[in-house]
């Protein structure tokens, strides 16, 4: 529209932040990151049918969409530490197989609210649990 200015969007500081809110892993937290299952995990996301596809380690509150054979992008992580710790640990697993997980200015961080979290104990019974368990069930419809 004219006479309207657009904001411009600087969120390389909370880009910034990010990264330097993800927790420093001990040995022990490392060695979870290079273990087998979880590089298998990785490979298997970095494969070439994945492409442009998200996937959601939704008991972790990690959200991430295949770029590439060689990039992972992570698009939405809830603001919990176990949460957190999980993508510092998938940044080490990524890595260890010369890819990069980015962690930028599209990465959302979704607040952990009391809401969802009493939401957790619905979802339990249904046998979803996790940080970022939502308590919005998801409605299907049968067609025959």
């Amino acid at each position: 529209m004219r006479g309207m200015k657009m904001e411009e969007n600087t969120n390389d500081s909370s880009s910034n932040d990010l990264i330097d809110r993800l927790p420093e892993l001990s040995e022990t937290e490392k060695e979870v990151a290079l273990e087998n299952e979880a590089l298998s995990w990785a490979s298997s996301l970095l494969s070439e049918n994945m492409t442009g596809l998200v996937h959601e380690e939704r008991d972790y509150g990690v959200i991430l969409q295949n770029i590439s054979s060689s990039i992972v992008r992570c698009i939405t992580v809830v603001d919990h530490p176990i949460c957190l710790l999980t993508l510092q640990q998938m940044r080490i697993t990524f890595g260890h197989l010369n890819a990069e997980l980015e962690v930028g200015p599209y990465t959302v961080i979704r607040p952990l609210e009391e809401n969802i979290a009493a939401g957790r104990q619905e979802d339990e019974a249904s046998g979803s649990t996790g940080p970022a368990a939502s308590p919005i069930k998801e409605i299907g419809m049968e067609v025959a």
